[in-house]
């Protein structure tokens, strides 16, 4: 797919890979960054003046469809939804405000991906050359203790990549799914792991799409997603080890 002329759609657009993404794409095309943070879009906007940003909460069908639609009036279609709108925190499943947080990490990392987009497949159908992304995680590859609602979700969006790219591949509608590692954002931004840069994830994305990658492996997971194929468990230490901060020497 040639990143090029394309109008495009990113959830969650107002820092992170999200921004990074709509920074290497806003020179060659209509880029829409959509988000919660009013203070982060406007940031945004005032770094890359070519965007266009819109408030939005993806677990409400009301501001989705109305997004949806907006673009469609002002761009006149869609051709590249990219869902990166989430939640990452730990927390013991057995914690006091469990129950909120799991409920807002699966509104958001699941359903919200769902909901933007099934609303959007009407655009992307009209464009002949549509295209989804979703960002899953090298979570979804293997168990991390006191991340099971994270990592849950995750991997429920590597399922929904998965199926949809078959459910969807008549219509001519591309679905992308990318696997990141550890990144130096959010709230594991002070975890003294090693980490990636939200810009090396972005150029993983647009090389991806670009090449036609179906799925974008971005660093170490390249290697993980080969050893979960062949010995989950130790896929399981890789993943655990990657989130266990160093020991002072």
């Amino acid at each position: 797919m040639r990143l090029s002329g394309q109008r495009v759609l990113i959830t969650g657009g107002g820092s992170g890979v999200g921004f990074e993404l709509a920074r290497r794409l806003a020179g060659e095309n209509a880029v829409v960054i959509t988000g919660r943070d009013t203070s982060r879009l406007e940031r945004a906007r005032g770094e890359i003046p070519r965007l266009a940003v819109r408030r939005l909460d993806v677990t409400s069908e009301e501001e989705a469809s109305e997004t949806l639609a907006w673009i469609d009036h002002e761009l006149g279609g869609l051709e590249l939804l990219v869902n990166c709108a989430g939640v990452l925190r730990g927390y013991a499943l057995g914690d006091p405000g469990a129950a909120a947080k799991s409920t807002e990490d699966v509104e958001v990392n699941i359903l919200g991906s769902l909901r933007m987009t099934r609303l959007a497949l009407p655009l992307l159908t009209a464009s002949g050359s549509g295209a989804v992304v979703f960002v899953s995680s090298a979570v979804a590859l293997g168990a991390l203790p006191g991340y099971s609602v994270y990592a849950a979700t995750k991997a429920a969006v590597r399922s929904m990549a998965r199926s949809l790219r078959l459910e969807l591949a008549t219509s001519g509608i591309r679905v992308f799914e990318v696997l990141p590692p550890v990144m130096n954002t959010g709230p594991v931004r002070g975890l003294d792991v090693p980490k990636v840069s939200p810009g090396v994830v972005a150029d993983a994305i647009v090389a991806g799409i670009e090449r036609g990658h179906w799925e974008i492996r971005v660093g170490q997971v390249r290697q993980l997603a080969v050893i979960a194929r062949i010995a989950p468990r130790l896929a399981d230490r890789f993943v655990i080890r990657a989130f266990t901060p160093k020991r002072d020497a």
